[in-house]
């Protein structure tokens, strides 16, 4: 007992990590429209009372007039990156040259080897030929029906999100209404004013975060766009560019995911200098990330990146895919009340 008395900091951390564990694994889900919903309202108030003021007009109202705008501008985002995207995947499937390139590229590489090698290239020509067509009758063969199953879980998945979107904006609406009262009902609350500052170191860590990889992404967006414009390889570089650059905030995807397929097709189609800027882009762009995140993130945070690639590596394994944002999310949360504890710790 005495043991577990004097080292009650430490069991206050361990149970600190367990309880942030557990809330981000199974409350977290259950109340997000509603914590999003509480979010854009605080980040909103001090605009609708100054409407109020200014105006006369009841901050639900303002609120209301505000979703619409931003459902209008992002419907309208997805709409144009829909087309754009359908056209080129459309160009794609029904673009047969390609596989005729394809076949010639291979089929250079086949001449090549046999002269290394001193073998016949007619040889590897059939073999290369022959696995082709193995590999196009199997993928046509399981495609379909993954794609079946693929369909009914996204049709579910998006089921889900439009539930939650439609649940945080009518949450907005009625704490925008009752913003007033709730706070007033908090006050009464003992531990009201500890809450308060946990919450604001939170959202303060959380937003330093947020800001470093809008910085980031930004300047990758912009190099993205760049590289792609000079290689004269899409129609629409600035939407190539954007949509390659948000790829660059998700770990487990990155711009590579654009970049390495679009070199081999630059090269299957012998385009070598598209190839050469684009591989360019794609390292400068790696290099950038490298570069900016010790900067922005370790110094403003004082969390060192490993810690966040490790949050995120950690998050994906314990959350699933959300953990991309909760893995990160729980470190700076655990940082925040372990900060917060040994105050109290020090007071006592």
């Amino acid at each position: 007992m005495e043991w577990i008395r004097e080292n009650q900091i430490v069991w206050k951390k361990i149970g600190i990590i367990i309880g942030v564990y557990l809330g981000m694994k199974y409350l977290v889900p259950l109340v997000v429209p509603f914590l999003t919903a509480a979010l854009v309202v605080c980040w909103c108030w001090p605009f609708l009372c100054w409407m109020r003021r200014r105006m006369r007009l009841k901050p639900p109202l303002v609120l209301a007039v505000l979703l619409l705008l931003s459902a209008a501008a992002l419907g309208t985002g997805i709409y144009i990156a829909g087309k754009e995207l359908g056209a080129l995947a459309l160009r794609l499937c029904t673009g047969t040259q390609y596989r005729g390139q394809l076949e010639s590229f291979l089929y250079d590489c086949c001449d090549s080897v046999g002269d290394l090698l001193h073998m016949e290239s007619a040889g590897l020509r059939v073999f290369v030929t022959d696995q082709m067509n193995i590999f196009m009758d199997r993928a046509q063969q399981n495609i379909l029906p993954g794609a079946m199953g693929g369909s009914w879980q996204f049709l579910k998945g998006a089921g889900s999100w439009i539930a939650a979107v439609l649940v945080s904006g009518v949450s907005m609406l009625l704490l925008a209404a009752d913003f007033e009262k709730i706070k007033e009902m908090g006050r009464r609350w003992p531990f009201y004013e500890k809450a308060v500052e946990t919450v604001k170191g939170i959202l303060r860590s959380v937003g330093g975060y947020l800001k470093a990889q809008a910085v980031i992404m930004g300047t990758v967006m912009l190099l993205c766009t760049l590289g792609i414009w000079i290689s004269g390889s899409a129609a629409s570089p600035v939407l190539a560019g954007i949509g390659t650059g948000f790829l660059d905030a998700l770990p487990v995807f990155g711009t590579g995911t654009v970049f390495l397929p679009w070199i081999l097709i630059q090269v299957i189609q012998k385009k070598y200098t598209s190839a050469l800027i684009l591989a360019a882009t794609y390292g400068v762009c790696v290099l950038t990330r490298e570069f900016l995140e010790p900067k922005l993130i370790g110094d403003r945070l004082g969390v060192l990146p490993i810690v966040i690639l490790m949050s995120v590596y950690v998050g994906v394994k314990l959350y699933g895919v959300g953990g991309i944002l909760l893995g990160p999310l729980s470190v700076l949360l655990i940082r925040e009340l372990w900060g917060r504890t040994g105050e109290g710790q020090k007071r006592s």
